[in-house]
């Protein structure tokens, strides 16, 4: 079974019900990366970021971080306006936890993590997965959304995860760091989410 894509107004209407194949063929996981892009697509239109961050420039941008080299499967969403500026994406590669260890490789270094904290958003593909804590560390404190794809992410205090293994595009959201990270995501998204997790409660949606 393919993934079916419906509009995102029907997204976000009725809920997260697309359904995909459950193997690792590249078209079936392109597809759903498609999907996944239209919904970073709209948590960018449902978040507020704090105006600092959002000020630097007439852009939003997505960045990648993975080896699937999938990225492509966002240009669905590339260039589109949102919220008055244009969307771009940033193809990022694997993480690098480090450079050479001389003043050259160290300036490279924090130019490279300058570069993951100037995004508004963040996907981690699955393949960073023993790079979480790391990643979230690096871009700590910067109103990054960051947006994972295994059930664990939430744990290394990653804000939004994309559920796997489901027959539904499933979502759960870290209010908590979300917070934390000056960021509002609206009822709206939250709603839809299978899980939020809060200071109250973490077991309940708000």
């Amino acid at each position: 079974m393919k993934i079916k894509i419906y509009s995102l107004v029907f997204l976000f209407t009725f809920g997260p019900v697309l359904a995909y194949a459950q193997d690792n063929s590249a078209p079936v996981r392109y597809e759903e990366h498609q999907v996944k892009a239209a919904f970073l697509y709209n948590f960018i239109k449902f978040t507020e970021w704090p105006e600092g961050k959002i000020a630097e420039s007439n852009t939003f941008t997505i960045g990648i971080l993975g080896e699937d080299q999938l990225g492509y499967a966002f240009d669905s969403v590339k260039d589109k306006p949102v919220k008055d500026k244009r969307l771009i994406i940033k193809n990022l590669g694997k993480f690098h936890k480090s450079f050479p260890q001389d003043d050259a490789g160290k300036l490279e270094f924090a130019n490279y993590i300058e570069q993951l904290r100037k995004c508004h958003v963040l996907f981690i593909c699955n393949s960073e997965h023993e790079n979480y804590k790391a990643i979230i560390d690096a871009v700590k404190g910067h109103g990054v959304l960051t947006v994972g794809e295994t059930a664990d992410f939430l744990d290394f205090n990653g804000i939004i995860t994309f559920i796997p293994g489901t027959e539904k595009i499933v979502f759960e959201v870290n209010q908590k760091v979300c917070e934390q990270e000056g960021l509002k995501i609206s009822s709206q998204v939250l709603r839809l989410a299978r899980k939020v997790i809060t200071d109250k409660n973490p077991d309940e949606n708000k």
